[in-house]
């Protein structure tokens, strides 16, 4: 099964801009859903992104239709076709517009199922960070990337936000009635630390770091990363971040260990997507191993 990010998001107050929310608080929400999974990626030498700069601004985004849209149209210029780690099956593809609309409007629906204004309310929190230049415009996305809080299964991998819901409502849902009504709004940690299995826990990962061609080399993934941590401490109360980076990207795994202080916690075999430029989609590799990675904040 294919399957893109995690998740659930958590909104805030939406500004005038079609991106951005300028409130900082973060409310609880629910999913049971999931596609596809991106890896955390870095679009320049660790060198040049550690740097930091005064000119980023760093926001969460909405979940408006407008900028999911536009999310997903940068996810697919900067992730998909723009990364320094190839992930074209064919290099040689030339994509066509009809080909990028596909796979734009692929993104879209997976991010507004994730992100997006919907009614009701998601289990697991999640949210999406992009990157503006301070006082520039705010359409013009430098960088982004995501939290989301997941499952870990000890030295086997982050659990998807579909597996991650599951294993959390059958715990609830195998107690009897008075139980149940006790932990009706229990957090995720007390699920996970008093029903679940030891070896599985609750962890907030990050994903789908990503800078365009036009804004590398001017600290946006450091800014990122840094806001990332902020968030994560401050308005989640995690003490550690994880992330999933494949084994192959030299450049990525360089930066979250040398220069962002991550650590290996363990390697693994893992199903990947690489993009089918031809027809417009997504396509599954099996033979990939993926690190993952843990950083006190």
């Amino acid at each position: 099964m294919m399957y893109i990010t995690i998740i659930a998001l958590l909104f805030c107050m939406v500004d005038k801009s079609w991106a951005f929310s300028t409130s900082q608080s973060i409310s609880r929400s629910k999913s049971t859903t999931q596609q596809y999974m991106f890896f955390a990626d870095t679009p320049a030498t660790a060198e040049d992104e550690i740097q930091s700069s005064s000119n980023v601004q760093v926001q969460i985004m909405s979940g408006s239709d407008e900028s999911m849209t536009k999310a997903a149209q940068f996810m697919v210029e900067s992730f998909w076709l723009g990364s320094p780690q190839q992930l074209l099956i064919d290099e040689s593809d030339d994509v066509s517009e009809s080909s990028k609309s596909s796979l734009i409007s692929i993104q879209k629906d997976d991010l507004m199922e994730k992100y997006g204004d919907r009614m009701g309310s998601r289990k697991l929190d999640a949210l999406v960070l992009a990157a503006v230049e301070e006082g520039g415009d705010t359409n013009d996305i430098m960088g982004l990337t995501t939290l989301e809080v997941r499952l870990l299964e000890n030295q086997k991998d982050i659990l998807s936000a579909e597996q991650s819901e599951f294993k959390l409502t059958q715990a609830v849902a195998s107690l009897g009635p008075k139980q149940r009504r006790e932990y009706k709004d229990a957090s995720v940690f007390d699920i996970a630390n008093q029903l679940l299995s030891p070896d599985i826990t609750a962890i907030l990962s990050l994903s789908n770091l990503c800078v365009s061609d036009k804004h590398r080399r001017k600290g946006v993934a450091a800014a990122l990363c840094k806001e990332a941590e902020r968030v994560a401490k401050q308005e989640l109360g995690f003490d550690e971040m994880y992330l999933r980076v494949e084994v192959e990207n030299d450049a990525a795994k360089s930066l979250y260990e040398r220069k962002l202080g991550y650590e290996s916690v363990f390697e693994a075999p893992a199903t990947v997507l690489r993009v089918d430029g031809k027809r417009g989609g997504f396509v599954e590799l099996d033979d990939a191993d993926i690190a993952v990675l843990k950083k006190k904040i």
